[in-house]
């Protein structure tokens, strides 16, 4: 379950900044109303009034610690994986062994991107299909339409939104999150495999690039009995791309035509090296 940030006092400077300026913003108007209420009626500025006042000054600072509280509060249904590893570590073999007799595989996805600052992005939503080596189709379908298909050593990235077609080098760009099990290579050949514990009913493993070439300092892998159901890409300025799986379907039969790709009529080609 997604943990939840208990309400505590902020303490970061932009806060303590908007409730000094909206104190002593209802200060001035308090002040305001205060000399009106004189004019119209000499000598009854009482108790009353002045009660009435701080009453209304002591509602404003809880309505700005409200919505601090509501700021800190995470939706249920936002998971957020790793959780933290809740058990020693384990043996990576689940994991090279799933890679190493993987040949294809397929599910449905949601990806959440996440800034160093912590604020959220549009989780985007679709499906994908790979087939070692060298083949996937990726495609996005909310909030927007997207498709990545590689094949024969080409990425082609096409945005029907856009009517464009971007076409790549496989090998300088991996494209799709799944794009890091297109080689057989052993997964400890290209990465540093280590596993970092269990939580959430996931065996939970980290990699690292070991040419250093990646746009990535981190990734992430949690699994079940059933092979890989999350992924989480850490990038160099540790912004966070989660990638959740569902409806897997692991070394079936799958269709071929997927993978090839014809630019349709009409829109631009962009070759990018």
């Amino acid at each position: 379950m997604a943990r939840v940030k208990y309400w505590r006092r902020r303490r970061d400077p932009e806060f303590f900044y908007v409730l000094f300026i909206f104190l002593i913003e209802y200060l001035r108007i308090f002040r305001l109303e205060c000399q009106a209420g004189f004019m119209l009626h000499p000598f009854k500025l009482n108790h009353s009034m002045l009660k009435n006042g701080l009453v209304g000054l002591v509602l404003a600072i809880s309505a700005l610690g409200s919505v601090s509280y509501a700021s800190d509060i995470q939706p249920a249904e936002a998971q957020t994986f790793p959780l933290g590893a809740s058990s020693a570590a384990a043996d990576i073999r689940p994991l090279t062994e799933f890679v190493r007799t993987l040949k294809t595989f397929s599910a449905d996805f949601v990806q959440q991107q996440v800034n160093v600052r912590g604020q959220k992005q549009p989780a985007s939503s679709g499906h994908f299909v790979l087939a070692r080596p060298g083949r996937f189709f990726w495609a996005y379908e909310k909030p927007y339409v997207q498709k990545l298909i590689a094949n024969e050593g080409v990425l082609w990235v096409y945005d029907p939104d856009l009517a464009q077609v971007t076409r790549s080098p496989l090998a300088d760009n991996r494209g799709a999150p799944i794009g890091i099990f297109l080689g057989n290579q052993p997964l400890q050949e290209a990465f540093d495999v280590s596993s970092i514990g269990k939580n959430d009913g996931l065996n939970w493993y980290s990699l690292k690039d070991r040419s250093a070439k990646s746009d990535f300092n981190q990734v992430q892998i949690g699994m079940d009995a059933k092979g890989i159901k999350a992924m989480v890409f850490t990038d160099k300025l540790d912004n966070r791309t989660t990638v959740q799986f569902s409806q897997r379907e692991v070394n079936q039969k799958v269709d071929d035509s997927l993978f090839q790709f014809v630019p349709p009529k009409g829109v631009d080609v962009v070759n990018s090296r």
